[in-house]
């Protein structure tokens, strides 16, 4: 007979829904404005973007999957630069093979969401379960908190506008991070691969000390299971460190303070499952520092860490409350690792430079666990521990719900793509004019997935000087350039393509007259095919 203990509770499946419901919510608003314009999705569906341009990360993962269905190994056509095909990613691969047999690519793209909503769910759950495998409200609870948990000061703080602007957009990064259930709005690899880091320690755990893991016959069998307990262990960790490098530093941390802590006991199978998380990171290390692209990137990467006051008001609460939850970890695994987490997330934070917040992913799975244990140690009733979890996520969730509502109702042709626009890339796409294209900002991160075309600029981290080569760009399409000037740019650029979108209607025909060779029009968009005698060296 199955023990009751293993099913999910009623809470836990409407959890599950209201998952499902969250991720969701933004492709249903995005297409029910592109319908009442009777535009195209663009398949993006993230809140925040690289250099403040939202939507941007999703399609420049587009662009590579349309890439990487091509030549399985992606490019970088964010650039008119020379650029290798060197970079592998799993889900970007199948999206782009199902792309290349016909599929809508954001459609492969988003095909990993109900992918990524059960794996996410299955994580929180199966992590809740091994420690409060008795207590239904507990169990929920912990679920809750650890899909929904959101920093309650970067609620009110965005909310009521107290305090700066950079201070606001700083706690609010960070309560970002801390959703888990917010890297289903366009940031399924990170999901995913936060998903595998509990799958990974359940595993390991199982491995060197099945104690935990119920009655007697349960853990003969889980002993008698090793070699598919290991693998599972180490393909756990190599998948959570491939979807997002900052989980696998994470998993070396933890692996390594494990390996410390038990005296070495375990100690192959730590090795194994840290090797596992290790590969991808050199496989990273290697693309950063041989790949001129990569290099870039990983340059403009490094940006400064959140302010010591914003970590205080963000995390402060949290880590005072998990506080009550802590005892004395014993022999324990699955205790050892809940003390271990929130350190090696810390670590991992402070000793890499990359884009150092995205650490913060996944801490609330050790959070949750150690809030909930610490509302029991109080003794709080139901009721006020369901108030506790709801002022812990309600704020937060309302007000990323509220903003994405705002941005989807609003024109940002990086979501919703006007249909002249989509004729314009199509003619680009069908015909392949030679060299590449140069498009005003945002509507260039379109124009790669679109067309397999890569562009002059796009992108923040993967377009060289992206800010001043944006600005640039602008005042071509806004006709603020005089003729000659405009001319020695656009030779400069050594674009091939020039497109200029609905939202720029100045006619460069007559500017740049001497450099056309066609000039098409689609509807309030124009394309520019330039005479290849006249076009400069890719740059």
């Amino acid at each position: 007979m199955q023990d009751r203990r293993s099913r999910a509770s009623g809470a836990e499946i409407a959890l599950l829904a209201l998952l499902a419901g969250w991720a969701l919510f933004p492709i249903v608003l995005l297409l029910l404005r592109a319908t009442h314009l009777h535009a195209i999705f663009t398949g993006a569906d993230g809140l925040i973007g690289a250099d403040g341009v939202l939507g941007a990360d999703q399609l420049q993962y587009l662009a590579w999957a349309r890439d990487a269905g091509s030549h399985v190994l992606a490019s970088d056509l964010f650039t008119l630069a020379p650029s290798g095909h060197v970079y592998l990613e799993p889900l970007f691969l199948v999206s782009g093979l199902l792309g290349r047999l016909g599929l809508s690519l954001p459609l492969a793209y988003l095909l990993w969401k109900p992918v990524a909503i059960v794996a996410l769910f299955i994580a929180a759950a199966g992590w809740s379960w091994r420690f409060f495998a008795d207590g239904v409200a507990a169990r929920a609870a912990a679920v809750a908190l650890t899909l929904f948990l959101c920093t309650p000061l970067a609620a009110l703080y965005s909310w009521t506008q107290a305090g700066s602007a950079p201070f606001r957009f700083s706690l609010y990064l960070l309560g970002d991070e801390l959703l888990a259930a917010g890297k289903l709005w366009g940031y399924l690899p990170s999901a995913l691969g936060m998903a595998l880091v509990p799958a990974a320690l359940l595993a390991v755990e199982r491995a060197i000390d099945p104690r935990g893991f119920g009655p007697a016959l349960q853990r003969a069998r889980s002993i008698g299971n090793a070699p598919g307990v290991w693998l599972t262990a180490v393909l756990a960790s190599l998948g959570a460190a491939w979807l997002h490098p900052w989980q696998g530093i994470t998993l070396i941390i933890i692996y390594v303070g494990l390996a410390v802590w038990r005296r070495l006991r375990g100690a192959p199978m730590l090795a194994l499952a840290a090797i596992g998380a290790a590969l991808p990171l050199g496989y990273y290390f290697l693309l950063s520092h041989g790949d001129p692209a990569w290099q870039l990137a990983s340059r403009y990467e490094v940006i400064p860490r959140l302010p010591a006051l914003v970590l205080l008001a963000g995390l402060g609460p949290l880590l005072l409350l998990a506080v009550f939850g802590l005892r004395r970890p014993g022999r324990e695994v699955a205790e050892q690792v809940l003390m271990l987490w929130p350190l090696a997330v810390i670590v991992t934070y402070f000793a890499n430079d990359a884009f150092a917040v995205h650490a913060l992913q996944g801490l609330s799975f050790p959070l949750a666990i150690l809030i909930v244990r610490g509302g029991l140690r109080l003794r709080l009733p139901v009721a006020v521990g369901g108030l506790a979890v709801a002022v812990l996520s309600v704020p937060g969730l309302a007000f990323d719900a509220r903003k994405m509502v705002r941005t989807a109702t609003g024109s940002h042709v990086q979501y919703v793509l006007p249909r002249s626009d989509a004729r314009a890339l199509a003619w680009i796409n069908a015909r392949r004019p030679p060299g590449g294209v140069l498009a005003p900002t945002p509507f260039a991160s379109i124009v790669p997935y679109r067309t397999g075309e890569a562009v002059w600029v796009g992108h923040g981290y993967w377009s060289r000087d992206y800010p001043q080569r944006a600005r640039r760009a602008e005042r071509l399409f806004d006709g603020r350039m005089k003729p000659a000037a405009a001319r020695a740019f656009v030779r400069f650029t050594g674009a091939g393509v020039l497109i200029s979108d609905c939202a720029h209607p100045a006619r460069l025909g007559r500017t740049l007259a001497p450099l056309i060779a066609v000039s098409l029009r689609f509807g309030c968009a124009r394309v520019y095919v330039l005479a290849a005698t006249r076009r400069s060296a890719r740059r």
